[in-house]
């Protein structure tokens, strides 16, 4: 997300305008500032539509936290696995609940505990806690831009 990329753009279109002034060189300097003032405000703009891109993209990965990091002063989007959840005790459950699942969504979350090296019991605890986790604390959005 490299603010050379709109700065460029306006720059163009920018100069586009001034051929139809002429060669008027007051025009001209004053082009010049136009651009030099609107510098920051570019780089400003493009942080703020990564922090937006960081956010909807962010939502939009389950498993996965995306934020916005400066590398070599350009804002880029950066994603990773979300972290590891605290672990589930599992020993000490009392609590009871009945559900009624299809065959073949109990054949599924068979596999998908046996891959995970658990019971299928331990399987749903985990998983049930993990969207309850997630439920409770909420998205949480992380990156600074500066310019």
């Amino acid at each position: 997300m490299d603010p050379t990329v709109a700065t460029t753009e306006i720059e163009r279109a920018l100069e586009a305008q001034l051929r139809l002034a002429g060669d008027d060189p007051a025009v001209t300097e004053a082009a010049d500032a136009l651009m030099v003032a609107l510098g920051p405000a570019i780089e400003r703009a493009v942080g703020l539509l990564a922090s937006q891109a960081a956010e909807e993209a962010d939502a939009q990965l389950p498993g996965h936290e995306v934020a916005v990091e400066l590398r070599h002063g350009v804002p880029v989007l950066a994603v990773r696995a979300a972290d590891e959840s605290p672990p589930v005790d599992t020993d000490d459950l009392e609590a009871r609940i009945t559900l009624r699942l299809s065959d073949h969504l109990k054949t599924t979350i068979e596999e998908a505990a046996g891959e995970a090296g658990d019971s299928m019991n331990t399987y749903v605890v985990k998983t049930l806690a993990s969207k309850a986790r997630e439920h409770r604390t909420g998205r949480r959005y992380t990156g600074t831009i500066e310019t």
